[in-house]
């Protein structure tokens, strides 16, 4: 948790002492979350496609750097035990990043982004460390539509969720999702 007041802390400096191109920016985006690293040989259910939203806001400082937060809600998914329903679970993340962008032509820019993600899982009980923090790396790409108003598809690695307690793999979860985005 020190981790992100961190974070946070950091990029409400970045922002306060920003550029005087900074352009400050929210969006809100939907999608589909994959877990991977659950289903044993007695358990399924867990590794499923579920719906993604997010809502992320940031500041470009430059037209190729900026910083972004962003909340994800990654579904929630049922679990079977040996033919069994065992419970569901719920999993979600919070992230802050370094962006980068490389404009192209046209309206389109190629998106890098790079931080640091809190990941949870709620609900199940064959799940241990359901609060994890890692590695975000995401990929994408922007087509502006208007100067303020933009559409962007993205692919997103959280990393690490939890750990199965049964056998002591690991969960990780990604995201593919189309965004818009509004810059102020």
């Amino acid at each position: 948790m020190k981790k992100i007041l961190t974070a946070c802390a950091i990029a409400a400096a970045a922002l306060t002492a920003a550029p005087a191109f900074a352009q400050g920016y929210v969006g809100l985006g939907v999608g589909s979350s994959k877990n991977s690293g659950f289903d044993t040989a007695t358990v399924t259910g867990g590794n499923t496609n579920k719906s993604q939203v997010k809502i992320f806001g940031g500041a470009q400082f430059t037209p190729n750097w900026g910083a972004e937060l962003q909340y994800s809600d990654l579904g929630k998914r049922d679990v079977i035990n040996a033919g069994v329903a065992a419970g569901s679970f719920t999993t979600s993340q919070f992230s802050i990043a370094g962006t980068g962008t490389l404009p192209l032509n046209s309206g389109f820019s190629l998106l890098g982004k790079l931080g640091v993600s809190a990941n949870r899982i709620n609900g199940s009980a064959l799940l241990s460390n359901s609060n994890k923090t890692s590695t975000l790396i995401g990929v994408g790409a922007s087509f502006s539509i208007t100067p303020a108003l933009s559409v962007r598809v993205e692919y997103e690695d959280f990393g690490k969720v939890a750990t199965v307690a049964a056998n002591g793999s690991s969960v990780r979860v990604n995201a593919y999702s189309i965004s818009l985005k509004y810059a102020f």
